[in-house]
């Protein structure tokens, strides 16, 4: 009986044992064979090359192709100038943020060839010129004209000019030999020299004290000082405010207007012609919003025409500074080199000389001329235009090129992207002809009625 026992305890352990192990066998097959059916199945409905590049073209700007489009895309990182006139290694960064796109081979899709073409397109596109601002340009040229509607463009008793300039470490950057910092200085000397007696200037600087290491921040964006306070030129003393600085920090750029703001505030627009010019070379560093100073600017009692010079400045650095001007109620300009920059300067230049003949009696007549001269030969809007659109499309090229020179492109890839490269070049100067023709019908109308007309058609994005 003993025994019988024993063979039926052994029997009984082994069924149980083989009732265990055939559960996590089964259960381990079933999921082995559910894993394998579920990976044949995405194999089949989706590759995954396809998949990225599904994915990575929806995270990109789709191209721009209307004016309105052109002209209120935000510029590109690289834009401003020519690719191989940048750092080496911005150029490096530029191919490598090209290079983190899939490979494209022998027989490219469109999706891939889009892929890179709005990728190199929001890395390198300009910042074209607006036609609405080509009004504003008009007014300031016409300072004093009856029709301008604004009373910043109608002379007054007293004519002020204060320049906010950067002074941050990166104007030590060298321009043709020169420091940034030495080129603008030298620019300021030579404007200031030239405005008529009885004119006023002033000339704030910021972000000249510290140095731009993170231990000396807070020093250097407190650094705000008006080296040379409002008054009218005085050679020596303006040349002794120039050598009180040298490019050292950060850029503390919406407190300069705030201080600009409280220079001018006893100097109301009732009696006063107030322009400002901001020169800078980069964004904000030190936390501020430029934007929202450069409003209250505008929305002040000192009614200040407002102008932008964004000096040898990136993508970045525009559409920061664009803002501001926007903001301001102003204008924005690039200034790439010293001719620019003095070029820029002289606008106003020409006003005060108009607010000496203003004063003297004598400028009607000759504001008038002048005016109707300006509604028929359009400042500059067709070479700034058309300049843009040789930089956007070379600058697109070179990095592309490179890459199929790499490997990472095949050479069809290459050439349907430079193809499109020239398509957009084409269509884009077509473009250029016909606001030519939109402006230069300025000349049959009402300075009022043409800014509303312009304005409507390209100062407004589109949807």
């Amino acid at each position: 009986m003993g025994r019988k026992k024993q063979i039926l305890i052994v029997l009984m352990s082994i069924f149980f044992i083989s009732a265990c192990s055939d559960k996590p066998v089964e259960s381990e097959t079933g999921k082995e064979v559910e894993t394998k059916e579920k990976k044949m199945e995405r194999k089949e409905t989706t590759k995954p090359d396809e998949r990225d590049t599904a994915y990575l073209l929806s995270e990109l700007p789709a191209s721009t192709w209307t004016v309105q489009e052109i002209v209120h895309a935000p510029a590109g990182e690289f834009s401003g100038q020519e690719f191989s006139d940048l750092e080496l290694e911005k150029q490096n960064k530029a191919v490598a943020l090209l290079k983190e796109l899939p490979k494209i081979g022998e027989n490219p899709t469109e999706d891939e060839i889009e892929l890179y073409w709005r990728k190199s397109l929001e890395l390198f596109h300009e910042a074209y010129p607006n036609p609405a601002d080509v009004l504003d340009e008009i007014a300031i040229e016409s300072f004093g004209n009856s029709e301008i509607e604004d009373e910043r463009y109608q002379f007054k008793d007293k004519l002020n000019v204060e320049i906010i300039l950067d002074a941050s470490g990166s104007m030590a950057k060298k321009m043709n030999g020169k420091t940034m910092m030495d080129t603008a200085k030298e620019a300021i000397e030579e404007f200031a020299g030239a405005l008529p007696e009885g004119a006023n200037i002033a000339l704030r600087v910021y972000g000249h004290k510290g140095s731009n290491e993170d231990k000396d921040k807070e020093i250097s964006c407190k650094s705000n000082e008006l080296v040379y306070d409002m008054h009218s030129y005085d050679q020596t003393s303006l040349q002794d405010s120039l050598k009180q600085f040298k490019p050292t920090g950060f850029t503390p750029l919406a407190n300069a207007l705030t201080e600009a703001k409280k220079d001018l505030e006893k100097l109301n627009s009732d009696e006063n012609t107030n322009i400002i010019y901001v020169v800078s070379d980069g964004v904000e560093t030190c936390n501020g919003d430029p934007v929202a100073e450069a409003k209250k600017l505008a929305e002040s009692d000192i009614q200040p025409i407002v102008n932008v010079i964004g000096f040898d400045v990136d993508g970045d650095g525009q559409n920061q500074l664009k803002e501001v001007a926007k903001a301001a109620k102003g204008l924005y300009a690039d200034a790439k080199n010293q001719e620019q920059l003095k070029e820029e300067l002289e606008k106003t230049k020409k006003i005060a000389k108009q607010w000496e003949e203003w004063k003297r009696d004598a400028v009607n007549g000759a504001s008038s001329q002048r005016y109707e001269q300006m509604r028929k030969n359009i400042p500059r809007f067709g070479i700034e235009w058309g300049d843009a659109n040789s930089f956007e499309k070379f600058n697109m090229r070179q990095p592309l090129n490179m890459l199929k020179d790499e490997g990472h492109i095949s050479r069809t890839a290459f050439q349907l992207l430079s193809d499109k490269t020239s398509e957009r070049f084409s269509h884009i100067m077509e473009l250029r002809k016909e606001v030519e023709k939109d402006l230069d019908n300025l000349a049959d109308q009402n300075f009022e009625e043409a800014r509303e007309e312009i304005n409507q058609k390209y100062n407004e994005k589109s949807e």
